[in-house]
């Protein structure tokens, strides 16, 4: 009898240890994702320690869950910071790893914040590269922490890429909510432009003006999609794949005199007051008519720079800017729903006045004063420039 029991002691215990062994192997550590360029990744269960390997990878992930931030790939300006969650602004900086300039991450800069942080994941957002797969197995290995690239390139890619980011970095509900704004949002806008149809505005982007020289997005760029897809953008196919476009002369642009002028933003209004104050500007219909904007820029440019999520902005602004019949609604309302939403920011009137300060109708300065004859024909004009060219080449050769 007591032999027995003893049996049935040892039979117990053994249950016990298998349940425990059994429930341990239940709650997984570890779980497999494969990103957007058919790499198979091993990664924790829930993310919380997310390094961004860019700019458009910082803003996405910002958009997504701010908490994530272990590292920032650069700082924020003082025009951003205000934007932006203050613990961001503290973080390291572990730089960039594709950009237009060569990479700025550093490997050891990656394994010392890993043995400090335990970096669940750096994250990279963009348009895959033909070598990222290579790219990516290489510093993966070099560092011993995971990569990840999601596909985020055309507006198009925007809804499909927070569900995946949702999945990977393990906020499914959010990255739900977020793709579920940008679907609509797009699908909204699709109607819209089938309304507009043929009668679309004409449209230039100025992003820098130095006296006789303007430099311009052209179209088909990525840069250029908002442009592209609800304007007629007038500068021509982009040379340059750079946020800053192709170089015009002035008598370009006067050739082209557009419906619209969007220029970006620069400290004190600066190619925005050039462009509505000085005469070689004034013979533009777009000038005479009040219809030359500021890209409103907080915490980016809405126009791009670099293009992301922010562009959406632009969408919803332009949109309503040029086609008031038929994107009806108010500006500022849908312009602090995307604050709270993107960068969990509330706008104050007073801040939404100081962001769109050139960017709505009447709100412009009255262009410099012409003269009461009628405008001067474009000849006229051009003579004036080469003129004034002549001028500043003889002073130059005193």
């Amino acid at each position: 009898m007591e032999k027995g029991v003893k049996i049935l002691m040892i039979l117990a215990l053994l249950s016990v240890s298998t349940v425990a062994f059994c429930g341990g192997a239940v709650v997984e550590e570890n779980r497999t994702f494969v990103d957007d360029v058919g790499r198979e990744i091993t990664l924790p269960v829930t993310i919380d320690a997310v390094s961004p390997s860019g700019p458009l990878a910082q803003i996405v992930l910002y958009s997504l869950d701010q908490d994530l931030f272990v590292s920032v790939s650069s700082e924020f300006t003082d025009a951003q910071a205000t934007y932006i969650d203050p613990r961001l602004l503290t973080l390291p900086v572990t730089g960039q790893f594709y950009g237009s300039k060569a990479s700025t991450m550093n490997p050891e800069s990656i394994m010392e914040l890993d043995r400090q942080l335990n970096i669940d994941v750096v994250l990279d957002i963009g348009e895959a590269k033909q070598t990222m797969k290579t790219d990516l197995d290489d510093i993966q290995a070099k560092t011993n922490v995971p990569f990840a690239f999601i596909t985020q390139n055309k507006l198009e890619d925007i809804p499909g890429s927070y569900l995946k980011l949702g999945e990977l970095l393990s906020r499914p509900e959010r990255g739900q909510e977020l793709s579920d704004y940008v679907a609509a949002l797009l699908a909204e806008f699709d109607s819209g432009m089938k309304k507009v149809g043929d009668n679309k505005k004409s449209l230039i982007y100025v992003t820098a003006i130095d006296g006789n020289s303007v430099s311009m997005v052209g179209s088909g760029s990525y840069h250029a999609e908002v442009i592209d897809y609800l304007a007629n953008n007038l500068a021509k196919p982009a040379a340059s794949s750079s946020g800053t476009g192709d170089g015009y002369t002035m008598e370009d642009i006067l050739q082209m005199d557009p419906d619209y002028i969007i220029v970006g933003y620069t400290d004190g209004h600066a190619y925005y007051n050039e462009i509505m104050t000085k005469p070689m500007w004034q013979s533009l219909s777009a000038v005479k008519e009040g219809n030359v904007y500021e890209a409103p820029y907080g915490p980016y440019n809405w126009m791009g720079g670099p293009p992301s999520v922010q562009r959406l902005l632009s969408m919803i602004w332009l949109g309503n800017l040029m086609y008031p019949d038929v994107f009806d609604y108010t500006i500022d309302d849908r312009v602090k729903e995307f604050y709270s939403l993107f960068f969990r920011y509330d706008l104050t009137d007073a801040e939404l006045g100081d962001l769109m300060v050139y960017a709505k109708p009447g709100t412009a300065p009255a262009p410099a004063p012409t003269s009461a004859q009628s405008p001067a024909p474009l000849f006229g004009v051009l003579a004036g420039l080469a003129a004034t060219a002549a001028i500043v080449g003889a002073g130059r050769r005193r």
